[in-house]
């Protein structure tokens, strides 16, 4: 399994489309830094798997309610996750929790800079690419609904996540 996390920005961006030629188009965007902050995991093969939680901040705390989330949700089976090499995924605080369930979980760190090496880059990619990208989020709680909807696709179409995930099968 692989673990990630990302955020995601209310203002959008602007990404290749069609329009006329000379023309253009504009997407309207409010002047806003606001952002969705989102801890993520993926399963790769032939059924893939997705996990998210909403955070506040990157942090170990909000690091390790997400792997409790993710054993909750795998139990009795061990689970070995894929992740960078963020602060707060090596701290003490996460080695010692570590400590007491190192047989339901062990985690495995990537090598720096190495974002290619992750297949949840791939779906944060994908959801830019479906959801945020040309598109217009009045409020934030708009564009909270939006990814939670694109995130739930994920979890209840496996072909489609597995189509993002190709290279990793």
């Amino acid at each position: 399994m692989y673990q990630d996390e990302v955020s995601f920005k209310q203002a959008g961006s602007i990404l290749r489309h069609w329009a006329l030629k000379g023309i253009g188009c504009v997407v309207k965007s409010p002047p806003t830094r606001k952002s969705l902050k989102v801890m993520g995991a993926v399963t790769v093969g032939d059924q893939p798997k997705f996990h998210f939680r909403f955070v506040d901040w990157f942090n170990t705390t909000s690091f390790l309610a997400f792997l409790d989330q993710l054993l909750s949700r795998y139990r009795g089976r061990k689970i070995h996750l894929i992740l960078d090499n963020a602060k707060y995924h090596k701290g003490p605080e996460v080695r010692e929790w570590l400590e007491s369930k190192q047989d339901r979980i062990e985690l495995h760190y990537l090598p720096p800079y190495s974002p290619q090496l992750n297949a949840t880059e791939y779906v944060w990619k994908e959801t830019r690419r479906k959801t945020t990208h040309n598109r217009f989020f009045k409020t934030l709680s708009e564009f909270k609904e939006r990814l939670f909807r694109r995130f739930n696709r994920f979890q209840g179409n496996p072909a489609s996540l597995r189509s993002v995930l190709a290279s990793f099968a």
